[in-house]
């Protein structure tokens, strides 16, 4: 899509002017998802539907999609939790922090887009879709996680509320903390096949400023990833000094989690990028595939030394 755009006349209908929003948004995606085929090798769909929608809505779309999730997988909060979990949703991404936001959810086959990143930044609209797209040919590929990082803090915030053991709770810490590198590391998976397949196919601007807005944000997020680390390692310390004890807050202490999630989710692009171009640039698409499905990396060090990891999945390739 082209970075500058005619504006619509003032009269036009609302409803008109969106669908005239999801015609260009489509036109996009279809000579993308063309590129990335060919690309990747991969004979993928195109999304079942695609809807441009204000972006308050999509912030509901994404928090009834975890909410049914839940409720589907058996694990009943109550109004109050709920309430909280998605007053700390709302207010982190009305604050701004998912003006370019998307998301595709598989159970609908379908891709929201907000109306608000189309009108005010026309220019990030390709690297989107490109990212989406490239969310799709991982799903194609049998790679869909059972739940994101955002996902999987609710999951804690509302468990370990109810365990009453610490070895519980610490259980799903550990879970938690190894969907969240999985997480970064696919996202940076999808920003990386984005890259290569705006850079091939006539968006080489777009390519350019993908690439130079990931590298400029890599440095100032990284160390989120130890600070979630320390985080951790201080709850579960402070489970330990309270054993036997209710002046424990966990509600707040899950809180926190829930916070730190949204946050690593919003930069989750930037930290996991490097890591994953260094390997596609080694070992190409089927080399993030089975990096994925097999080896995922699961420690801050391989983030911040993304050779440290190249080297270490190469001697378990060769092992297997």
């Amino acid at each position: 899509m082209k970075t500058s755009r005619i504006r619509e006349p003032k009269t036009v209908n609302s409803q008109n002017h969106a669908k005239c929003e999801e015609e260009q948004v489509c036109q996009t995606l279809r000579s993308l998802h063309a590129g990335m085929t060919a690309l990747s090798g991969v004979d993928f769909p195109f999304f079942g539907k695609v809807k441009v929608v204000p972006h308050r809505e999509i912030v509901k779309q994404l928090t009834k999609r975890i909410q049914d999730d839940f409720k589907k997988s058996g694990l009943i909060q109550s109004r109050m939790e709920w309430n909280q979990i998605s007053e700390t949703l709302m207010r982190n991404q009305d604050a701004g922090s998912l003006e370019h936001f998307a998301f595709f959810c598989p159970a609908e086959d379908t891709l929201y887009m907000s109306e608000k990143m189309i009108t005010r930044y026309p220019e990030k609209v390709a690297s989107v879709c490109a990212h989406e797209l490239a969310e799709k040919l991982l799903c194609t590929c049998a790679l869909s996680p059972t739940e994101s990082s955002l996902q999987s803090a609710v999951r804690l915030y509302l468990e370990a509320g109810k365990s009453n053991t610490m070895k519980r709770r610490q259980r799903l810490l550990n879970a938690y903390i190894d969907i969240v590198f999985e997480t970064v590391f696919r996202e940076g998976c999808c920003e990386s096949i984005a890259f290569e397949t705006l850079h091939q196919n006539c968006f080489a601007a777009e390519a350019v400023a993908l690439d130079r807005e990931l590298r400029a944000g890599y440095p100032k997020c990284i160390g989120l990833l130890s600070s979630l680390e320390n985080a951790i390692k201080n709850w579960k310390h402070a489970e330990i000094e309270q054993v036997g004890k209710k002046s424990f807050d966990q509600i707040n202490g899950n809180m926190g989690i829930l916070k730190t999630a949204q946050i690593i989710k919003g930069v989750s692009y930037y930290i996991g990028y490097p890591l994953a171009k260094l390997i596609l640039e080694k070992h190409g698409i089927e080399g993030l595939l089975g990096a994925i499905k097999n080896h995922p990396p699961l420690h801050t060090q391989y983030f911040a030394n993304p050779q440290t990891y190249l080297t270490t999945l190469e001697k378990k390739v060769n092992q297997s």
